[in-house]
This record gives C-alpha cells, sequence and structure tokens, in this order.
C-alpha cells in the first residue's frame, strides 16, 4: 500500500483506530489491517482494510495466527 493511500485512509477515519477508538496522538500511527488476510486472497482494497493502532493491529494478528495453527 502507498504512502498516499494510507494517508487519505488515516484521514478518512479522522486518524482514529477503528478498533479501540483512540486517536493517533495517544496510539501512534494508524496501520491498515486486511480484513481478510493476504494469505487468503485479500488486498489492500479500501473494503478490505480497516484502520487500527499498533496495539489492535497485533491483537488481530495474533488471533488471526492461533486460528490458523501458526504460533510465534
Amino acid at each position: 500500500m502507498k504512502k498516499t493511500q494510507k494517508l487519505l485512509l488515516r484521514m478518512f477515519v479522522d486518524f482514529t483506530c477503528e478498533e479501540c477508538k483512540k486517536h493517533e496522538e495517544e496510539v501512534g500511527i494508524l496501520e491498515p489491517h486486511r480484513i481478510r488476510p493476504g494469505s487468503d486472497g485479500g488486498d489492500y482494497h479500501f473494503r478490505n482494510v480497516k484502520m487500527v493502532c499498533h496495539n489492535c493491529h497485533d491483537i488481530y494478528s495474533s488471533a488471526l495466527r492461533k486460528t490458523i495453527g501458526v504460533q510465534k
């Protein structure tokens, strides 16, 4: 995902994490999270992306790893 696309998505959500509802000033720069994982054919299309903070992104990623049986 290009830097300008990330900025537009961050602006679209008013720089607020879509999961915990905290502003970037509190949690840092938002990251794109693919709702349908790349391993399952999901891409970085705006319909498949949720803008989340680093903490929420880690929660999603670890939950996905547990679901598919990958330990990290």
